[in-house]
């Protein structure tokens, strides 16, 4: 083979070998790139996905500044001031008669008119429980959600409800007709049903509420 040839051969040869390598630089960095561009859509998709969620928690009030928390977790402690106090009263009237049955206590003392002061203090005490109620409820309606404005709502419609009750029977011996304490038990079912519902609410809610310093 002439030098001529074997020079040509060699060029060949170290040109091959130079596309090869240059070829083979090219497919690394190729496949570089798309890892990296694989690495940011799904960095991307990971951020629309976080950016979904905070936009739900935004429409759906679940992102609150500090100020509108601070009004809001008010507004929680004076219903639930109130709604304490109505349940405590709503079982003292509806459930002491029957106490006071179980005791062997002899019926001239359960229609005595002590006792029927006691039994219209109460009645009264109820009134003016279900009456702050009422108010906490409506005066902070603005700063918290509506599902537990209707959950309390329903609660005091309750109370409400057995408030008039009793004060048809006011006199009566109320243990001794069937049919009365019935009716005083589903309504007062119904309070406490409400109470442990708001409750419920209540909790749901602070465990899904996050607060900032402030929204932009």
């Amino acid at each position: 083979m002439t030098d001529a040839a074997n020079t040509a051969l060699l060029t060949a040869g170290a040109s091959l070998v130079a596309a090869l390598i240059s070829g083979g630089i090219a497919l690394w960095n190729s496949g570089r790139t798309n890892a990296n561009t694989l690495k940011i859509e799904s960095l991307k998709g990971a951020v629309d996905k976080d950016l979904e969620k905070l936009k739900a928690k935004l429409t759906h009030g679940q992102i609150v500044s500090s100020t509108q928390w601070n009004a809001e977790f008010a507004s929680y402690q004076a219903i639930w001031k109130g709604m304490v106090a109505v349940r405590t009263l709503a079982t003292k009237i509806v459930l002491r008669e029957d106490e006071l049955v179980g005791l062997g206590l002899p019926t001239e003392y359960l229609a005595s008119a002590g006792r029927v002061e006691i039994r219209k203090q109460l009645i009264q005490k109820l009134a003016e429980a279900s009456k702050s109620l009422l108010l906490a409820i409506h005066n902070s309606a603005p700063f918290y959600p509506g599902p537990i404005r209707q959950a309390a709502n329903e609660t005091h419609k309750a109370a409400k409800a057995l408030f008039d009750w009793q004060m048809r029977a006011l006199g009566q011996l109320i243990a001794e007709d069937e049919q009365f304490a019935k009716e005083n038990k589903t309504l007062l079912h119904a309070i406490i049903k409400g109470v442990d519902g708001v409750e419920s609410l209540i909790r749901d809610r602070l465990a899904a509420v996050e607060v900032v310093n402030s929204i932009t």
